[in-house]
């Protein structure tokens, strides 16, 4: 987007931080649409509009929450329309222009997107640049329906709408999150406004879990309906996390209980309860983008999803499930009591006491990952790599093994990287470098050592499964290599080597139809369709 966008978006913001100021004048019935809107109750929220304006059809509030409707149903051209009307009776109020301004921004970022559906969402993206995702996203979805379904017993009877941010100036547009929220809290995605939204993997280095956050971002839209929106930020994102792989996962959420302790939250939980220094649940609210550094973020995370794990260990499902009712009409301290017979404060204790049973450990050389928006789509993404090993002497001994890799001295290069993590011997990026080329001098066994490694760092790092795809495939292991590769697909859908080695291995395990998608999507991605 151009820099334009960002000073208009600077001044919503500026607009929407004033709006306490006005709030005395809310109207009681206005609040009362808001707060339909705002659990997803849209069709209530309309039919409010209407009687208001039945009653004065000159109502600039009503105008405003029929425009809110509209937006929330995805209507913006209508909105925008509706809001007009609503400025020519009063152009003063502040939080009528800042909708007007979140509606246009919004407006001329989906104007330019291609429609998709399945059986239950519909989906928007660019199909020039993140046109390979639509699959992938809309069978990701379709999993989450079935398997959140399963869990929390919601099935929406609507299509829910999906938007993808094909870059970071079109996501701070329609989400209200800024690249200070992407880079330093990790907030790639959000549900708001009755939709999920998220930005495109391609618009960051190396991509993320954009598969999970998708999943992620529909947990909080069911989590919203069934609470009627009255579920705290701890439960929210907790929830959102603990059950946030179930749809590649469709086992019994015991099972899957331990996917959300990542090397990276499992060592900032046990350092918290080594210090007794924990987030707070009051602390989380009203987000965790709120929070001051990427590693409070994550422990927040990390504390909330392993409150969630002590209440389905001890409840269940139907545990979880109840407790989201009973926040429909009762404030959380009640509700737990209602559910565990302890007090909050008990409940918090009883937790703690949880987690120290878990016999947790930290893990040597993890760390919390932070994001980073590509400053153009030509990065070199060896050179980003290189910044981001600390040691100064690691970074240099990988630079000058780079460059002998360059000159095909792949031996020479492979000692370099040997000698590198020396200095750095918990390096994910080195471990993947070292791989690669032990890979191509075919010392197999090293290079699954280096690989395997570097994955119990960073679970999260495409590169690694892509070169466990390499070496699988190399061993003509097709179902390992299917599996590794697709597990990069989560992460990093625009690297053409995955689809290359794909079309491979899915004709070599007879998946004619699969092995022909691969090769359309490395040739939509090489650019010769």
């Amino acid at each position: 987007m151009k820099p334009k966008a960002f000073s208009f978006a600077a001044l919503f913001f500026s607009l929407i931080l004033a709006a306490p100021l006005f709030a005395a004048e809310i109207d009681a019935k206005f609040k009362a649409g808001e707060e339909l809107l705002d659990a997803w109750r849209i069709a209530q929220a309309e039919e409010l509009a209407a009687t208001w304006l039945r009653e004065n059809p000159k109502s600039a509030d009503g105008l405003d929450l029929e425009a809110r409707a509209k937006f929330y149903q995805g209507r913006y051209s209508e909105a925008l329309a509706t809001i007009d009307r609503a400025l020519a009776i009063d152009s003063t109020d502040k939080l009528r222009q800042g909708w007007k301004l979140r509606t246009q921004f919004t407006f001329d970022v989906v104007k330019t997107l291609k429609r998709y559906e399945s059986a239950h969402f519909v989906l928007f993206l660019d199909e020039k640049r993140d046109g390979i995702l639509a699959s992938f996203a809309l069978e990701t979805l379709e999993k989450s329906y079935e398997a959140i379904g399963a869990e929390l017993g919601y099935y929406p009877k609507e299509k829910v709408r999906v938007e993808i941010a094909p870059d970071a100036g079109a996501f701070q547009a329609i989400s209200t999150l800024s690249q200070r929220d992407i880079e330093e809290t990790g907030a790639v995605g959000i549900c708001k406004f009755n939709k999920l939204m998220i930005i495109s993997p391609r618009a960051l280095s190396f991509g993320y879990r954009w598969a999970d956050s998708l999943s992620h971002e529909y947990l909080h839209y069911a989590i919203v309906a069934l609470s009627n929106n009255q579920s705290p930020i701890w439960l929210h994102e907790g929830m959102a996390r603990f059950y946030e792989t179930r749809w590649r996962k469709p086992a019994p959420a015991k099972d899957a209980a331990e996917d959300y302790l990542t090397p990276a939250n499992q060592t900032l939980l046990v350092r918290a309860l080594e210090k007794n220094q924990f987030i707070g649940f009051k602390k989380m609210e009203p987000s965790l983008i709120y929070l001051e550094t990427p590693e409070q973020v994550q422990l927040a995370y990390a504390e909330a999803a392993s409150a969630v794990d002590f209440i389905n260990r001890s409840k269940g499902g139907a545990g979880v499930r109840e407790l989201l009712a009973t926040l429909v009409e009762r404030p959380t301290p009640e509700a737990i009591e209602k559910i565990f017979g302890l007090s909050f404060s008990a409940f918090e204790t009883a937790w703690k006491s949880f987690l120290k049973g878990k016999g947790l450990k930290e893990i040597e050389g993890s760390h919390v990952r932070k994001l980073k928006v590509k400053k153009d789509q030509k990065e070199d993404e060896e050179v980003v790599e290189l910044k981001e090993i600390q040691s100064a002497i690691a970074r240099n001994r990988t630079h000058l093994a780079d460059q002998l890799l360059g000159k095909g001295r792949a031996l020479a290069a492979a000692i370099e990287y040997q000698r590198a993590l020396q200095a750095s011997p918990h390096s994910p990026i080195i471990l993947n470098k070292l791989g690669r080329v032990l890979i191509q001098l075919s010392r197999s066994e090293e290079a699954l050592a280096a690989l395997k490694k570097a994955l119990d760092v960073d679970p999260d790092n495409a590169g690694t499964y892509v070169q466990l795809g390499r070496l699988h495939y190399a061993a003509k292991k097709y179902p390992e290599s299917k599996s590794m590769l697709e597990e990069a697909i989560h992460i990093n859908p625009f690297n053409p080597q995955i689809y290359r080695l794909l079309t491979e291995v899915y004709a070599g395990l007879g998946e004619a139809n699969k092995a022909k998608q691969a090769k359309a999507n490395l040739d939509k991605l090489m650019g010769t369709n």
